[in-house]
C-alpha cells in the first residue's frame, strides 16, 4: 500500500483548506506556512496505522480528513508555541510571529482551529470530536504547567528542574507532544494508540536533548520508551 500517495492527498487537501479564506493577509500567511510544511509525521502515523486495516480504509475520505485534522492541530500549536517561546525561526525560516507579529501568529493559529471544527463537523462523529477536544485540552494544560514551573518569566520558559518531578515531566511531554501522536495512531487503527503514545514520548525526549533541555530523567525515560516500542513492535508485527 502506497502511504506516500495517500500523504500527498493529505497535503493537497490541507493546502486547499488553509488557502481558501477571503482575507488577503490570512491567505498570505497560510501560503507562507504551507511553503515550509514539515515532515507531516502525525498524518504519516495515522495513515500507517490505517493501512493495517486494508486499502479501503487507508484511501477513505474519512481517513483523509482525519489526517488533515491532526496536521492542522499540530501546526496551530506551533504557531502559538512560537509566540509563547518568543521564537524567531521555524523550520529554517523566520517564524510567523517574527515575520509579521504575535497577533497575526495567534490569529492564524486560531483560524486553523476553526478549520479543525469544520472538519469535525463534516465527519459528524461525536467520539472523534471528544477525543480531539481532549487532546487540545491536554496540550493547553501541559503548556500552562510548564509556564507555572518556569514562574512565567519571559526569559525562563524552560521548566525549572529543581521543582520538577519525573511524573510532572512526563505529564508535560504527554500533553505537549505524545497525546497527539497517540490520537493520530488511534484514529488510523485503535490498536496502535499505545504505539503512538510511546513514539511521541520518545520523539519529545530526543527533541529535548537536541534543544539542551534534558532533565535528570531524560536518558532513563528514553530507554523505557525504546523498550516499550520494541515490545509493541513484537505484538503488532511492525
Amino acid at each position: 500500500m502506497n502511504i506516500e500517495a495517500s500523504l500527498d492527498e493529505v497535503r493537497n487537501e490541507y493546502l486547499h483548506r488553509i488557502t481558501r479564506g477571503d482575507n488577503p493577509l490570512l491567505r498570505q500567511v497560510e501560503s507562507y506556512t504551507a511553503s515550509h510544511i514539515g515532515k507531516m509525521l502525525r498524518p504519516r502515523m495515522l495513515l500507517s496505522a490505517a493501512a493495517t486495516l486494508g486499502i479501503e480504509h487507508l484511501t477513505s475520505r474519512r481517513t483523509l480528513l482525519l489526517a488533515v485534522c491532526v496536521e492542522m492541530l499540530h501546526n496551530a500549536s506551533l504557531l502559538h508555541d512560537d509566540v509563547i517561546d518568543h521564537a524567531s525561526s521555524r523550520r529554517g525560516q523566520p517564524s510567523v510571529n517574527a515575520r509579521w507579529n504575535n497577533a497575526v501568529a495567534v490569529l492564524v493559529g486560531d483560524y486553523l482551529l476553526t478549520q479543525i471544527m469544520e472538519l469535525l463537523s463534516e465527519l459528524n462523529d461525536r467520539d472523534i470530536t471528544t477525543k480531539v477536544n481532549s487532546v487540545v485540552r491536554s496540550m493547553v494544560e501541559a503548556e500552562l504547567l510548564a509556564q507555572e514551573l518556569s514562574n512565567v518569566q519571559p526569559d525562563n520558559l524552560i521548566p525549572n528542574t529543581q521543582h520538577l518531578t519525573q511524573n510532572t515531566y512526563t505529564k508535560i511531554i504527554d500533553g505537549k507532544t505524545a497525546n497527539l501522536f497517540a490520537l493520530a495512531a488511534e484514529l488510523g487503527n485503535p490498536a496502535y494508540r499505545d504505539f503512538g503514545l510511546h513514539y511521541g514520548r520518545l520523539f519529545q525526549l530526543r527533541d529535548d536533548i537536541n534543544d539542551g533541555e534534558a532533565t535528570p530523567w531524560t536518558a532513563q525515560l528514553i530507554e523505557q520508551e525504546e523498550y516499550a516500542i520494541k515490545q509493541l513492535d513484537n505484538i503488532l508485527n511492525l
